[in-house]
């Protein structure tokens, strides 16, 4: 199982990304090109492996 991060924007855009244990939130956002400004929700999803 892995955890992924779901951000959604004031826009209405949905930016996504897999939450490695290392990262601070701050790590995360630049990895997708966001600011906290930006973030209107965070939803941490743990997802399986089993496709």
């Amino acid at each position: 199982m892995y955890q992924v991060g779901i951000f959604t924007l004031r826009d209405g855009t949905k930016r996504k990304i897999r939450i490695e244990e290392w990262m601070t939130l701050q790590d995360e956002l630049e990895k997708v090109g966001i600011t906290e400004s930006d973030i209107f929700q965070m939803q941490l999803v743990i997802q399986d492996n089993k496709i």
